[in-house]
């Protein structure tokens, strides 16, 4: 940036006295430090008028303004004895930048000499943020602070202090008998739950800090709900730089959700630890247990329950050891190390005792195995091993989850904070599609993995009934997993319409998500015809094709394959059940077949639905004249209706139906637009 110095006065060099008045005008000033570059970035003014002579410092004026900010102080600095006042205002505190907002007002005052002095400060915030969700929350509505502090033989020394706003309340004060100083700490958080809401409740710290000349000889205690109770005892150097401290307690883990989101953790935990010597994590040993926990990640689909888990700290390392029941089934066990400071290295060996992996739209597989994850868990480490299926069943949905096409990006107008904190803890702050890339967000890891299958792999759905075998080898990274080989055939069948077909071809490889990629192919030879119904695509909506040698349109090929005849000698409910049939395969859909068959029973309607109970209803209509509708649904269970619509004229219908079961109806509907 540039400035402009106005400077205005008179002095003595050798006397070592000035009376100077002058002011300094900034443009576009920047220091590196973005908050501060926010501030003064349109414009920054300083005035100032001041007189030194044999009795001190007159400061008359000190103004500086800058953006929102405004600042004064005025008053003398004297070796015999200072009085300096000072008052910033800063109305609107988000001007430093996203995140930031609030406004706040600070008053300070200095009296006494250089050697002893008092400082007095006292301030009042409006709804203060500072861009961390939590203490956004905790600093809501009107925060005042108080403060004074003693200067003695150049030594500042804290007398007392005071934060109280509508959440949160610390005191601070120092006594003095006998030549020791007392500082006693008192602060409570009226309620949890602003932070937490699983935990309501009050949370308070108490206790006493007392100076023994080059250490505190410390001994606090918190209490609140979430089961806390811990106490610190010990001694912290004046300094600040070493510590013998024993910290040890209870707490619920659930606490620790915050940090770990969007995997949660419940249960108590219980901790005994020591920090000795230099404040670092080379200091800090001693244990920490969990009994009866539960933990899930959503994202991952997995539910731990019962878990008993231990970390014992030593030397910047947590041993650990873990074992809890997978919610769908299985135990799951781990240990070894890790490191506790960044990049969090890290051997571990993880253990899977039939285990029941689960996701209720595609498969359910009981698994065994051994994986080791080794390396830096910020991202890099290699998780490797064998997973064998002890028996696992891969379901193709009886409809296509894509049939109702993407969700499309979402805007949210005057969403609420608490909405978007919600949003950005499920990955969706971005719209709609977050969620999608909010997965390869986060520390990626090195996958070096055997999927072994020798029998009891079961693809079933659609009519369909294979076991398969084979081995996966799953390479690449938890971002681009890069799978190679198969699952072959052992056996299988494919029935259709009571025609039971054997599989001649069936195998399933696993693409990206981990969405398997099946291929299937079953024959039947009729009147010379070789007709072969092909299943591909991905498990979760794959494409159903018909073919045959020699080649014929796919509707003839189904009706051969059938019925054993042309589709032009099909009767009515012949027709009906090959629609079925279609939809069956096809998952109630596959509208390219389907409007083939209509056009080849030269009808003007023709679909396959489900009704209120979900079977299948296979619906035919047809002009019998130019104001004459018949329509004929046809339902799984065999059951028949037939529906007459007269168009008497625009706007008035007569209808009337015929069931099967000698159920009749008539109705006239009269239709108006205005």
């Amino acid at each position: 940036g540039s400035a402009t110095i106005d400077l205005a006065g008179n002095g003595s060099p050798l006397g070592g006295t000035f009376d100077i008045v002058g002011t300094v005008d900034g443009r576009a000033l920047a220091i590196g430090q973005p908050e501060i570059d926010r501030l003064l970035a349109d414009g920054a003014r300083i005035a100032i008028s001041v007189l030194r002579d044999e009795s001190g410092i007159a400061l008359r004026q000190l103004d500086v303004t800058a953006s929102t900010l405004t600042a004064t102080a005025t008053g003398t600095l004297a070796s015999t004895g200072s009085d300096v006042a000072a008052t910033v205002a800063f109305p609107d505190v988000s001007v430093l930048g996203p995140g930031y907002g609030g406004s706040l007002e600070v008053d300070a005052t200095l009296t006494g000499t250089p050697q002893n002095a008092n400082i007095a400060i006292s301030g009042q915030g409006q709804n203060l943020k500072v861009g961390q969700t939590e203490a956004d929350t905790l600093l809501r509505g009107t925060s005042t602070v108080a403060a004074t502090l003693a200067i003695a033989d150049e030594v500042v020394t804290l007398q007392s202090a005071e934060l109280t706003n509508p959440q949160v309340t610390a005191r601070a004060t120092a006594r003095v008998e006998r030549s020791q100083r007392d500082i006693t700490v008192e602060a409570r958080l009226a309620n949890l739950a602003v932070i937490l809401p699983e935990f309501p409740g009050p949370v308070s710290l108490a206790g006493t800090a007392i100076d023994t000349g080059n250490a505190y000889r410390i001994d606090l205690r918190g209490t609140g709900p979430a089961q806390i109770d811990a106490r610190a005892t010990g001694t912290l150097a004046k300094a600040g730089g070493t510590a013998d401290l024993q910290v040890s307690g209870t707490v619920q883990s659930a606490l620790a959700n915050v940090f770990i989101e969007p995997r949660s953790i419940s249960g108590p935990a219980r901790f005994d630890l020591t920090l000795k010597g230099p404040l670092g994590l080379q200091s800090l040993a001693g244990r920490i247990s969990l009994d009866g926990a539960s933990f899930s990640d959503v994202r991952l689909g997995i539910g731990v329950a019962d878990l008993a888990a231990s970390a014992v700290l030593a030397n910047e390392l947590a041993t650990v050891e873990a074992g809890g029941t997978l919610r769908s089934g299985g135990r799951v066990a781990a240990q070894g190390t890790i490191g506790l400071a960044a990049p969090y290295d890290a051997d571990l060996a993880v253990n899977l005792t039939r285990a029941t992996l689960r996701n209720p739209d595609l498969f359910e597989a009981e698994t065994s195995g051994e994986l080791r994850v080794a390396g830096p868990l910020a991202g890099g480490a290699l998780v490797s091993g064998r997973i064998d299926i002890v028996t696992a069943e891969i379901r193709i949905p009886s409809s296509s989850l894509s049939s109702l096409g993407a969700i499309p990006d979402i805007r949210h107008i005057d969403d609420r904070a608490e909405v978007r904190e919600t949003r950005r803890r499920a990955g969706l702050s971005g719209g709609a599609g977050a969620a999608g890339t909010s997965r390869s967000e986060g520390p990626v890891y090195g996958i070096d993995i055997d999927l072994v299958a020798p029998s009891r792999l079961f693809l079933r759905g659609r009519g369909l009934d294979a076991e398969l075998s084979g081995r996966l080898a799953l390479g690449g990274t938890s971002t681009n997993v890069i799978p190679s080989g198969q699952f072959s055939l052992i056996r299988g069948r494919l029935d259709i319409l009571g025609k039971r077909l054997t599989l001649s071809e069936a195998s399933l490889q696993v693409q990206g998500d981990f969405v398997p990629y099946v291929s299937i192919a079953a024959s039947n030879v009729s009147d010379g015809v070789t007709s072969t119904v092909r299943i591909e695509g991905p498990a979760l909506d794959p494409v159903v094709t018909f073919t045959s040698d020699p080649e014929l349109p796919e509707e003839e090929v189904l009706a051969q394959l059938l019925f054993g005849r042309g589709i032009e000698n099909l009767s009515i409910f012949q027709a009906a059940e090959l629609a079925n049939a279609v939809a069956a395969l096809a998952g109630r859909g596959g509208e390219g077949i389907i409007g083939r068959l209509r056009r080849s029973f030269g009808l003007d309607d023709f679909d396959v639905t489900a009704d209120e109970s979900g079977s299948t209803v296979v619906r035919a209509g047809k002009y019998i004249s130019e104001n004459v509708y018949t329509e004929v649904e046809i339902g799984e269970d065999g059951k028949s209706e037939i529906n007459l619509n007269l168009d008497i004229r625009p706007g008035l219908t007569v209808t009337g139906r015929v069931g099967q079961d000698g159920e009749t109806g008539l109705g006239v509907f009269l239709e108006k637009d205005y």
